[in-house]
């Protein structure tokens, strides 16, 4: 979780030299483009792979057979989709021209790809340039892929979480370099992000080299026998599902944008700012959870350690909601003062700020959902059932769809709606028995109206952000019930699972609770048109929060709380024999 939080913060830095190099210009709008394609192919092809198959396979292989049947298959697999990501590398080379000219002549590709409108037919030869550069990148990274997921079977994940950072550092020390010194101009960024690639590979090959050598085996090299390969072939069946998972995921994300550019004018960026913040929690606690489980789980997964699998898969799902429950109070309860922190400068105003707030309240709740679907997918792969998985992820679709366009209509109408709510109650109130049927009837003709007829407010975005915690939510919960479907043991049950949850959302909601409180105390009392008061405040209530939070997981006995005091205990400990061991 550390280098998961130095990722990000050096990730915020990265984009703040880009910016200084570039802003919002032309070049820039090239790049981003450029690298769409090469993105891509990484995105499905590697990243939907590796927990999805390769660990689950990697974890039985070594278990089951030993590492030098785990340093053969390791041959194997990054022989056949290093071919694989090469094979497509070279027919987009070949295609880079075509694919450019659509690209950048189409309205449709617009839409899909986040190309900007502003790209013309005269950018072509820079943008062949770039992306044939960028196809450099997702056969180095998918090379250090197969490596970080080795090392993670063999338990190294302090190794394969530095790749991050020393990727963002590559990208901010060699685009300063290639851009500023070398005065490389957008071509040095495209060949920051190669040199990025390869120091993301370079920090694991020591640890790799050292557990690999452990057990040499020669390397094979003829494709039709890596093909007839049984773990090869169980690889590439468990891959196949989520491959076309993160191929749905991809039509989610272009359905919301399209739908997004049917919005007012602004109120997207509104909606690209919020879901930023909203997403820091999900990538350091649940990823970071999700990563360290999944090579425990794909052991665990036989018949004979069913019990074992359902300790180890209740335990990460009660750590990850006992560290982002709070962070999830602490968004909702202070949104506007940290909106006002993370963007409140220049021409980021207080309109936007409110709308901002409002976004990342509604997208709150998708905190939990994201969390704990990244520890139920892994459950899903460690148990190698996959089409599971892809069944969930087609449903989340369908339900995506339906909530953004629905609910953006709805939102839309915010102004108007609730006044229309309180004429409902006070007809009902004033009506007869024989009169309420017919104030029930016409509320549901005009919600109906509310939800297919597009209004003019700015709050239309919020069906956004709702179609996403929706999504999560009905995500989580077909994901629960499957598990306890696709295993004879009952994986999630009360005494387990929903008794310690109720528990900590209990002890949240007491949090939060004082947490408003306290905030609307000193709010009255600071001048928050200053930027100091508003972090006083933040800082404050914040530490209220914490206080509240730690304070309650004693009282209310929360078995998380415990197992992370006595950890620190233990560290403080450690460190204090090792620091007198050297005195």
């Amino acid at each position: 979780m550390g280098l998961l939080i130095l990722t990000k913060i050096l990730g915020f830095f990265k984009l703040r030299i880009i910016a200084q190099l570039f802003g919002a210009s032309h070049d820039l709008d090239i790049f981003w483009a450029a690298f769409t394609l090469p993105d891509m192919v990484f995105l499905v092809i590697v990243a939907g792979s590796i927990n999805a198959a390769i660990i689950p396979i990697f974890s039985d292989i070594l278990y089951g057979k030993g590492k030098k049947s785990l340093n053969d298959l390791f041959n194997k697999i990054a022989y056949f989709f290093s071919a694989l990501i090469l094979l497509f590398t070279i027919i987009l080379f070949f295609l880079t021209p075509q694919i450019a000219q659509w690209l950048i002549s189409s309205n449709q590709s617009s839409l899909i790809f986040g190309t900007s409108e502003t790209l013309q037919v005269t950018d072509i030869p820079r943008f062949i340039t770039i992306m044939r550069i960028g196809l450099i990148s997702p056969f180095v990274l998918g090379l250090s892929s197969f490596v970080t997921a080795y090392l993670q079977v063999r338990k190294q994940f302090f190794v394969t979480s530095l790749s991050s950072v020393f990727y963002n550092l590559g990208m901010i020390i060699f685009s300063i370099i290639f851009v500023q010194y070398f005065d490389m101009g957008i071509y040095g960024l495209a060949w920051t992000s190669i040199v990025a690639s390869f120091l993301h590979l370079g920090i694991q090959l020591p640890r790799f080299f050292k557990y690999y050598n452990e057990e040499k085996v020669e390397p094979v090299l003829r494709f039709k026998k890596i093909l007839t390969d049984n773990s090869v072939i169980k690889v590439l069946k468990l891959a196949t599902p989520r491959i076309l998972s993160v191929l749905g995921e991809q039509v989610n994300v272009i359905i919301n944008t399209i739908i997004s550019f049917t919005l007012t004018a602004g109120t997207l960026s509104a909606y690209k700012f919020a879901y930023s913040l909203h997403l820091f929690p999900v990538n350091i606690i649940g990823s970071a959870v999700a990563q360290v489980t999944l090579p425990d789980l794909a052991k665990c997964s036989s018949e004979n350690g069913k019990k074992k699998f359902k300790k180890i898969l209740n335990n990460a799902i009660q750590l990850s909601m006992y560290l982002v429950l709070p962070i999830v109070a602490v968004l909702i309860v202070l949104r506007l003062p940290i909106v006002r922190l993370a963007y409140g400068t220049g021409a980021f105003d207080w309109q936007d700020t409110l709308l901002t707030a409002w976004v990342l309240v509604l997208l709150g709740l998708s905190i939990i959902g994201q969390t704990l679907m990244q520890i139920i997918m892994r459950a899903f792969y460690a148990l190698k059932d996959t089409w599971k998985a892809l069944i969930i992820t087609l449903i989340g679709i369908v339900i995506n769809l339906l909530c953004v366009y629905f609910l953006t209509n709805f939102f839309s109408h915010y102004y108007d709606w609730r006044i229309i709510i309180e004429q409902i109650f006070y007809q009902i109130s004033r009506a007869n028995g024989a009169g309420v049927l017919s104030v029930i009837k016409s509320f549901f003709a005009d919600l109906w109206s509310w939800m297919t007829v597009r209004g003019d407010s700015v709050l239309a975005v919020g069906g956004l952000a709702v179609g996403v915690s929706m999504t999560y939510f009905v995500e989580t919960i077909l994901g629960l019930w499957y598990l306890n479907r696709v295993t004879e043991v009952d994986l999630i049950t009360w005494d387990e699972t929903i008794k310690p949850l109720i528990k900590k959302v209990l002890n949240v909601v007491i949090m939060g609770m004082g947490m408003y409180f306290v905030f609307k105390i000193f709010d009255l009392q600071l001048d928050t048109t200053r930027t100091v008061w508003v972090a006083l405040l933040t800082i404050i209530t914040t530490i209220y929060g914490g206080v509240s939070y730690l304070l309650g997981s004693f009282l209310f006995d929360i078995k998380e709380f415990n197992d992370v005091w006595k950890y620190f205990l233990d560290l403080m400990v450690d460190l204090k024999q090792k620091y007198f061991k050297k005195k």
